[in-house]
């Protein structure tokens, strides 16, 4: 059997049990102040941590969090001051991920070569991608701001109905009651520090998924997978 083929098929059969639990994705990386709820309690976690369906991730004013979904198929950045919640389907052998935006902002690194959707979902607005990569923001006046860096993103108000597609290089900024605008890109609306992290959060998209799994005997381990 080709390396590929077994990598492909262990993928498969780890997602099937991790799902089952409803595992959906693992922390890459944490700092600052940073907080995991899971029905609504604080949880103690590091880096590695399993997270679960309708697990929330703050983030406090210096803080930054690294998550990827547990197929491959999505890297989420969470910026300072931002709440999310992760929440996947299974399908197959592969998760249809829903990234919630409820304050903030996140950038999302989407990989077309792994099967699957992929939506951030922000209080009014839904954003559906196929690899690209992608900054989301949720204001306090209630506008969602798309940034797209890479590749094409769908960007549907959800009271209204109403939809645009936004090309790589350009933002659509969806106030509450729906009006869209769509415009390149701008330096103020990009700032340095973001283009920093996400630089960062690319770099940190290599081919390997690190996961904590329960061996027969009851004792926590560790699993690394190149792929």
């Amino acid at each position: 059997m080709c390396k590929k083929l077994y990598l492909v098929i262990l993928l498969g059969l780890l997602i099937t049990v991790l799902t089952a639990a409803e595992s959906v994705a693992y922390l890459m990386q944490g700092k600052g102040n940073l907080q995991i709820l899971r029905a609504s309690r604080s949880i103690k976690y590091k880096n590695g941590e399993l997270l679960l369906n309708n697990d929330e991730v703050k983030t406090g004013s210096e803080a930054f969090a690294a998550i990827k979904y547990l197929d491959g198929g999505a890297i989420v950045k969470v910026f300072p001051s931002s709440i999310i919640k992760l929440a996947a389907k299974k399908q197959g052998k592969t998760l249809d991920k829903n990234t919630s935006l409820n304050q903030g902002s996140l950038y999302s690194k989407v990989n077309n070569k792994i099967k699957g959707n992929y939506q951030v979902e922000t209080p009014t607005t839904v954003a559906s991608v196929k690899g690209t990569g992608f900054l989301t923001k949720y204001t306090e006046d209630r506008k969602t701001i798309v940034i797209v860096l890479e590749g094409v993103v769908e960007v549907q108000h959800k009271e209204s109905g109403k939809r645009t597609t936004t090309n790589a290089g350009f933002t659509t900024v969806i106030s509450e009651n729906g009006d869209l605008d769509t415009h390149p890109t701008t330096e103020v609306e990009l700032s340095q520090e973001e283009r920093t992290e996400i630089n960062t959060t690319d770099q940190q998209d290599q081919k390997t998924m690190k996961i904590q799994v329960i061996d027969e005997n009851g004792n926590l381990k560790y699993i690394e997978i190149t792929y």
